[in-house]
């Protein structure tokens, strides 16, 4: 039987069974501290549309270089990802390398490939050839590929802005590298945003409204001078364990990405079907004679 690749299935076993060197700073965003709902009405105007007009503006960009950083968090350890990739918001896919916790038995960096339909992993999971990838489907992750694969695929992040509540604020301007960002915190609501993107890349969030209760997730998001984003944290509250149930233990999330190099060439596709890992077949037992 294949068994379930994804990176966070490494980092709740991990958090669970107390693995030495996980240990770190509490998961605070920044944007934690914002509370309110869909519907909240005590933001201005104008930053509500701001952060909700930076979808567009960034899918306008066309494709842009990534790092991102995802830190799991139960009642007292932390295990922290990081990774870097290039995504093209117009053929919505994209490539990421993830570096693994050390005491993750995963040797070397994790390769992912995303798409709206799936995500592809190599190296992800013991007995599978170091040339193969293996395919996981998106509509088959209970969270739609916002916190399974190590990192959320930085087209979602900003997908999910368009599901902003009216609570958003703006926070003042600061410095990104060289550059001023404008940052902005609030609240967002998964089934707004879903109903909100485009139908070719709403899968990841049809797949996360099976698992996200409902409640406001909080998010910080930075602008540059041409509405893109340049980087967005957002924080989730994810059931760990096979059931996902609520009887679960609780890892907080947060998952940050910031975008730079807009317009870069990327040279990304799908594996093809040779490269994918095909699980063997149970084996049978001879029927004994006499």
């Amino acid at each position: 039987m294949l068994v379930r690749t994804a990176l966070t299935g490494v980092c709740c076993a991990l958090l669970l069974a107390g693995a030495a060197g996980c240990q770190g700073d509490d998961v605070q965003p920044q944007g934690a501290q914002v509370k309110g709902s869909a519907g909240a009405s005590n933001g201005p105007p104008a930053a509500v549309l701001a952060v909700r007009r930076a979808a567009d503006v960034t899918t306008g960009a066309k494709s842009s270089r990534t790092r991102t950083t995802m830190t799991m968090q139960n009642a007292d350890r932390v295990v922290k990802l990081t990774g870097q990739g290039m995504f093209d918001y117009v053929r919505h896919i994209g490539s990421l390398t993830v570096d693994a916790p050390k005491d993750s038995g995963i040797a070397g960096p994790l390769q992912e490939i995303l798409t709206p339909d799936a995500l592809y992993m190599k190296n992800g999971s013991p007995g599978v050839p170091k040339d193969k990838w293996v395919r996981l489907a998106i509509d088959g992750l209970a969270d739609g590929n916002l916190v399974s694969g190590g990192a959320t695929d930085p087209g979602t992040s900003f997908e999910i802005l368009r599901g902003v509540n009216d609570d958003v604020v703006l926070v003042g301007t600061e410095k990104l590298g060289a550059d001023t960002v404008r940052h902005y915190k609030g609240t967002l609501d998964i089934r707004k945003a879903h109903d909100l993107t485009a139908p070719e890349v709403r899968g990841p969030l049809a797949a996360a409204l099976k698992t996200f209760d409902g409640a406001p997730i909080p998010f910080d998001a930075y602008l540059d001078d041409a509405g893109r984003l340049r980087k967005v944290e957002e924080s989730f509250a994810f059931a760990m364990g096979p059931d996902q149930g609520k009887a679960a233990p609780t890892a907080k999330v947060l998952s940050a990405a910031e975008l730079y190099d807009f317009g870069v060439v990327v040279d990304v596709k799908p594996p093809e079907a040779k490269d994918l890992y095909v699980a063997p077949s149970p084996s049978r037992t001879p029927a004994r004679r006499g």
